[in-house]
């Protein structure tokens, strides 16, 4: 969740319905002041002048005249810490909420609220009402402020105030939860090296407390927490709530993504422990995609190629060789060398040694200058022992090069080798002489042997030649 999500938690809209028709209000209070506590207790009373003023202030209001109220408000004078600067604070507070100055509310308010909670100036739900407001504001404060050590003050005042009015109200607006979690939130993970664990766990209880206050949540509600799950690394309840949001909703792309997402982190986490529920959860992965799919999301080449190497992990390796292998020709999955070359190996692990050189024979047609295909091709000829087409892919792999992830060293490396083992003496050694050439051989333990090897059969050879005798008997001569 970002700034601009969150900002939007604090929309005029929430503390507008607060501040209507203030005046109104104001006077309002001004004429009836709370009543004493158990009648030991006499009324605060408010003075002439400070009632004269509020009485000034309807008619600027209607004509919204809103300097006008506030200069009406300054001339006031007022004992200090008596009910009309409580009253007068409050106003001004509320002229600066409803023009959209809510930095400048925020001063008065808070003094409003201190002199009410040392003389019990103002009843408790307006002082509660006076709280929620200052804690959202407090909240917009720091979600505004680009300076770390300013937010975090900023963040713990609205902390504060919501704990407050939280604790004083039965039934909060989901708005409020909402924008009181989200700022648990923010603060718990203001610093990602150092995560408040506790200050999680208490934003996932006002969000949880929230979801269950009506019969149908609000979205952000399930938003934030699949946030703070995914903060808590709480895979299976992430899970859990992406199903729910995207059966709500299965036009969500990105949640695709990310439940797809959780199933493999919960395959490799759980794989550790129990391989049946690893594999449990790399299934839905797959599924998870494929419905995706269906719906018209996660079809790009490389969501293709994802959904193949779903299948490959999970061993099913005819279903993952024939999306694959369909993909590349119907466009589905990009038709590039590698891929290619992915498909041959895993029609070798499905034990499909013909239908491996089949592909890899026509991906060398689509790619003439490919040396890495030859080579795989002559790789799986030298382990169906069949050295004559090793031998042959192999010195075609050398003629096309262009390779990327192979050393030209380990191709005549496997020229020499396979040309010696059949026979083939003079290309034997014409290759390992190429290959003699790269640094590689200087590190290779096995080269030194080869070469060795190889020198040994040409010197058998011309040993062989002179030993032969020079003249040979005449027909029909004496022995």
């Amino acid at each position: 969740m970002r700034t601009q999500r969150f900002r939007q938690t604090f929309m005029r809209a929430i503390i507008a319905p607060a501040i209507l028709c203030v005046a109104i209000l104001g006077s309002a209070q001004a004429q009836n002041p709370p009543a004493g506590q158990g009648g030991q207790k006499q009324p605060p009373s408010i003075s002439e002048k400070t009632s004269e003023a509020f009485g000034k202030l309807r008619p600027l209001q209607e004509s919204q005249n809103y300097k006008g109220m506030l200069d009406v408000l300054d001339k006031v004078e007022f004992k200090p810490n008596s009910y009309d600067e409580a009253l007068i604070l409050d106003m001004k507070a509320k002229i600066f909420a409803m023009t959209n100055q809510f930095s400048k509310a925020i001063g008065p308010w808070e003094r409003a609220i201190e002199l009410s909670d040392k003389y019990q100036y103002f009843s408790e739900k307006q002082t509660l009402d006076t709280v929620s407001l200052l804690a959202q504001l407090y909240g917009q404060e720091g979600s505004t402020t680009k300076v770390p050590a300013q937010q975090q003050q900023y963040f713990g005042k609205a902390i504060t105030y919501f704990d407050r009015f939280i604790k004083g109200t039965k039934n909060p607006t989901p708005e409020t939860m909402m924008a009181y979690a989200s700022i648990l939130y923010y603060r718990a993970t203001a610093d990602q090296n150092k995560v408040d664990q506790e200050l999680l766990k208490k934003a996932r209880s006002i969000v949880e407390r929230g979801l269950t206050s009506s019969i149908k949540p609000k979205d952000g509600f399930y938003q934030l927490l699949l946030t703070l799950q995914q903060q808590q690394n709480d895979m299976a309840g992430s899970a859990e709530i992406l199903e729910l949001l995207l059966q709500q909703n299965p036009a969500k792309k990105d949640f695709w993504q990310l439940l797809m997402a959780s199933y493999l982190q919960l395959s490799d986490k759980e794989g550790k422990k129990n391989p049946a529920a690893g594999r449990e959860y790399l299934i839905r992965a797959i599924v998870t995609c494929e419905r995706a799919q269906a719906l018209g999301h996660m079809k790009t080449p490389k969501d293709s190629m994802n959904l193949v190497s779903l299948y490959l992990m999970a061993n099913q390796f005819t279903r993952g060789t024939e999306l694959l292998y369909n993909g590349m020709k119907s466009g589905g999955i990009d038709s590039e060398p590698g891929n290619w070359q992915v498909l041959g190996r895993y029609y070798l692990e499905a034990n499909m040694n013909d239908r491996a050189i089949a592909v890899l024979k026509e991906a060398s047609q689509l790619f003439p200058k490919n040396g890495e295909i030859e080579l795989q091709i002559a790789q799986i000829h030298i382990q169906m022992e069949n050295n004559k087409e090793a031998l042959r892919h192999a010195k075609l792999a050398a003629q096309k090069g262009n390779f990327e992830r192979t050393k030209p060293f380990s191709v005549y490396y496997l020229i020499a080798y396979t040309a010696y083992d059949m026979g083939e003496i003079d290309e034997a050694k014409a290759a390992v002489d190429k290959a003699g050439q790269f640094e590689e051989a200087k590190k290779d333990a096995q080269f030194p042997r080869l070469k060795g090897v190889i020198e040994e059969a040409l010197a058998e050879r011309e040993a062989r030649k002179s030993d032969k005798p020079k003249t040979e008997p005449k027909k029909g001569g004496k022995a």
